[in-house]
């Protein structure tokens, strides 16, 4: 390889070689192992058992299985209600957030019981709803066309994962 880019590279950019082929193979590393952070927001996504209603790859309602809660890839929450509401609930939602409403304020509500109809989902620290927030802001808020790498976040970044292989590549 390193004979490759000396016979395509100008006499005067050769001596960069080694430093361009280290730099192209940390780019593929980069984008072919998936960062912690999408793992752990990944598994809080199953934890949570988010694809109940938002379906596998957080596409809502629309996206073939019939889920019942909203699209995440066209959501306009940003990320500070996004937040808000996965910690404290919202309509259907359940509240995910340990001590939401008894111990931690939501929505400006005085402590004490959750509102009427809410109910607990999964019991998460702050601390892991951030994880999650990031995690659906890097690889699903404004990702709206689901595609095999779209879907790989939610699967170790496994393309090739059952659940990916309905999507198109591109």
């Amino acid at each position: 390889m390193h004979e490759l880019l000396n016979k395509h590279l100008p006499n005067g950019q050769r001596a960069f070689a080694p430093a361009l082929m280290s730099l192209a193979a940390a780019a593929f590393v980069a984008f072919a192992t998936p960062s912690m952070a999408q793992d752990e927001g990944a598994d809080i996504w199953r934890r949570g058992s988010c694809t109940i209603c938002h379906g596998g790859v957080a596409q809502g309602g629309g996206g073939g299985e019939d889920p019942m809660g909203p699209n995440l890839r066209e959501t306009e929450l940003d990320r500070e209600l996004m937040r808000e509401t996965i910690a404290c609930g919202r309509g259907e939602m359940p509240f995910n957030l340990t001590g939401a409403y008894r111990e931690v304020s939501c929505y400006g509500i005085p402590l004490g019981n959750p509102p009427e109809g809410f109910q607990a989902g999964a019991n998460l620290s702050a601390e892991q709803i951030d994880v999650l927030v990031e995690f659906l802001f890097e690889y699903v808020v404004g990702v709206t066309r689901v595609t095999r790498a779209a879907c790989a976040a939610f699967y170790g970044g496994d393309q090739n994962a059952r659940s990916c292989t309905q999507f198109p590549r591109r």
